[in-house]
């Protein structure tokens, strides 16, 4: 019988070599976030919401199905709008009635709040769609069919428009102030070409007007251009010429806000909310400052005024003062 040796016996469980150190668990290990680019961290900041938000932006956007005055009519419209506007030459399947996501995907990929859509079917030819996001969502969208089209091409006058230059407008017609449809359409004109919000303007940068006249459940847009000439008077001569585009617009289809949306986008941080200041008002009509100031009692009888000569009584009325008074 051989001799079993301690060499020969293998070990059922051979030990284990253990490090000094105990093995972390994966699923335990913080992960650290990786370090955002500067490029991509400068556009989330300018995304961010801002006390004094930036100058409006237009997208300028075609159907599936245009025209050539459809085209000229974006065109027209955007060299208005511009430098804050964009375009999109590639045509796309868009219908914001039926469905807004894409309209609400392509505003907020460009960052615009402002949208133009302008297509031509057989059933809608020459529309042309003005609307408005907030916060990503669609607001308020009106869409209108336009005829007697003539593009800025058309004139003869050489556009003196300045580039970013704000244009005054004139709206004609009672129903701007009475039909609902009208009052909206005022307000995104408005809010579309009015441009940089300041609190002054030059006299002499105001060089282009649009005038929107009401007429029979219409709207004629007309823009000129604004020259001052010298006059006699102390204010300059005002000249106007047409320089386009013009072009009749007639209701089709809206959707407007609800009343909450419409709330909070017209809600104003509390930052910018003017100082409260004590028994001050502000006059609606005329905006001019109204203060109360509070008095005590005074004894007129007791204040020494000046006392005419001219104005004292005789001794025959003090007489017969006295005779009433018995």
């Amino acid at each position: 019988m051989a001799k079993v040796t301690k060499k020969m016996v293998k070990p059922v469980n051979p030990p284990t070599k253990s490090s000094g150190k105990p093995k972390k668990d994966k699923a335990a290990a913080v992960i650290k976030p990786k370090r955002v680019k500067a490029k991509v961290a400068r556009a989330i900041k300018h995304k961010e919401p801002k006390l004094v938000e930036n100058t409006k932006q237009l997208l300028v956007l075609r159907g599936n199905k245009t025209n050539e005055d459809v085209n000229n009519l974006l065109r027209d419209l955007r060299m208005i709008k511009a430098p804050d506007s964009k375009s999109l030459a590639k045509k796309n399947e868009l219908h914001p009635f039926d469905d807004a996501n894409s309209v609400e995907f392509l505003t907020t990929k460009n960052d615009t709040s402002l949208f133009l859509l302008g297509s031509s079917t057989k059933k809608r030819p020459n529309n042309i769609i003005f609307g408005r996001t907030f916060d990503g969502h669609l607001m308020d969208m009106i869409e209108m069919g336009f005829e007697n089209f003539k593009s800025i091409d058309d004139f003869k006058i050489k556009s003196k428009m300045a580039p970013g230059s704000k244009p005054c407008f004139v709206f004609s017609g009672n129903e701007w102030e009475t039909i609902e449809e009208y009052q909206k359409l005022k307000n995104i004109l408005l809010d579309t070409f009015r441009g940089t919000i300041t609190t002054g303007v030059n006299l002499k940068g105001l060089d282009h007007v649009i005038v929107c006249s009401a007429a029979k459940n219409r709207v004629l847009f007309r823009h000129y251009s604004i020259a001052f000439t010298l006059s006699n008077d102390t204010h300059p001569r005002v000249e106007l010429d047409e320089m386009g585009p013009r072009f009749d617009l007639s209701f089709r289809r809206h959707k407007f806000a609800s009343a909450d949306l419409m709330k909070a986008a017209l809600k104003k941080p509390k930052e910018l909310a003017p100082k409260k200041i004590k028994n001050v008002t502000r006059d609606e009509l005329t905006g001019d400052k109204i203060g109360r100031i509070h008095v005590d009692r005074q004894d007129i009888y007791s204040m020494n005024v000046r006392r005419v000569k001219a104005l004292r009584k005789t001794p025959a009325q003090l007489k017969t003062d006295d005779e009433e008074m018995e």
